[in-house]
C-alpha cells in the first residue's frame, strides 16, 4: 500500500470504521480522485507559473509562443504521469508496459509520420523564430493574425474572423508583414485634359499636410508622377511608409483627402466613358 492509500485507510477504516471488506475499493476509488485533482490543479497552476517565470508581460510575443509551448509540454507530462498513477493504484502492474514501451513507440512511429513531422517543425518554427503570436503572416494564400502557435498546429486568424488551422508540418513558406515597417500605395487618376504642370506643383504640400496630420506616417510621402496611361485617365501613385501594418488605414485616408484636395485645387478625376460615333 502506497503513502497515501495509508492515509486513506486510516481515515476511513480506523476512524470512520468502515469494513475492510470495503476499503479496497474506498482506497482505490479516492486514489483515483486524488490523482485526478491533482492533476487539473497543477495543469491550472502551471500556466500563470511559467508566463510569469518567463516575464512575458515585459519580453513580448516570443516569450509568450515559449511560455505556450513549455505549457502544452507540461499538460501532456502531468496527465501521462496522473494516467501512470492511476494504473498503479488500481494494481497494473507497470513493468510490462514500461518494457514494450519501446517498440510500441517504433510502432507509432512508423504510423505516424505526419504527427512527428507536425511535432518537429513546431520546434523549429518557435525557436527558429519565423512568426511569432500576435504576428500578421500569410501562409498558402491564408493571411491572419497568429492566434497560437502549438506543438502540432498553429492557428492564424483573418480580418473577417475567421481561423485557419494549419499543420506545423505544412508550413512550407511563410510571409510575415510585422517584421519592417509596410509601405501604403495609393494610385489615383487624374483627366487627361489636367494640368501636370500644376498638379506637381501643388502635390509637394499635400505630402506635408498627410506627414503631419498621421501618426502612423513615419516617413514624408512620395509623388512617383504618372503610372500608366489609361482609357480614361492619367493614372499616378503616392506612395508613403508606415508602422507596421497601418498601411491599409493610411491608405483610405489619404485617398479621402485626395477627393478634397483635387476639388479645392479644381482637377478632375475622372470616372470611365464611352465615346460612340454614330455611323
Amino acid at each position: 500500500m502506497n503513502g497515501i492509500g495509508e492515509v486513506i485507510y486510516n481515515i476511513f477504516v480506523n476512524n470512520l470504521n468502515i469494513p475492510e471488506s470495503l476499503s479496497e475499493f474506498v482506497i482505490i476509488g479516492f486514489s483515483i480522485v486524488t490523482w485526478l485533482l491533482l492533476g487539473f490543479i497543477i495543469n491550472r497552476v502551471s500556466k500563470p507559473v511559467i508566463n510569469k517565470l518567463l516575464r512575458i508581460e515585459k519580453k513580448g510575443a516570443r516569450a509568450k509562443t515559449v511560455a505556450n509551448l513549455l505549457w502544452s509540454v507540461t499538460r501532456y507530462l502531468v496527465w501521462f504521469i496522473v494516467l501512470m498513477l492511476i494504473f498503479s493504484s488500481l494494481g497494473v502492474d507497470l513493468t510490462p508496459f514500461i518494457a514494450s514501451a519501446g517498440v510500441v513507440g517504433l510502432a507509432i512511429g512508423f504510423g505516424a509520420q505526419e504527427i512527428v513531422r507536425d511535432f518537429m517543425s513546431g520546434f523549429f518554427i518557435i525557436f527558429d523564430g519565423e512568426f511569432q503570436v500576435g504576428e500578421v503572416i500569410e501562409v498558402k494564400g491564408f493571411k491572419g493574425t497568429v492566434i497560437m502557435i502549438g506543438l502540432r498546429t498553429t492557428v492564424i486568424e483573418n480580418w473577417k474572423g475567421e481561423r485557419k488551422i494549419i499543420n506545423n508540418g505544412n508550413i512550407d513558406s511563410v510571409i510575415n508583414f510585422s517584421r519592417n515597417q509596410s509601405i501604403a500605395v495609393v494610385d489615383f487618376g487624374v483627366a487627361y485634359d489636367t494640368d501636370l504642370q500644376k498638379l506637381t506643383e501643388i502635390m509637394p504640400a499635400f505630402l506635408e499636410q498627410e506627414d503631419e496630420r498621421y501618426g502612423d506616417i513615419v516617413e514624408m510621402p512620395k509623388f512617383l508622377g504618372v503610372t500608366e496611361l489609361a482609357d480614361s485617365s492619367i493614372n499616378m501613385r503616392i506612395i508613403a511608409k508606415t508602422e507596421v501594418m497601418k498601411h491599409f488605414q493610411v491608405e483610405r485616408d489619404i485617398r479621402k483627402d485626395l477627393v478634397m484636395y483635387f476639388s479645392e485645387n479644381e482637377i478632375e478625376i475622372p470616372f470611365p466613358q464611352v465615346v460612340v460615333h454614330n455611323a
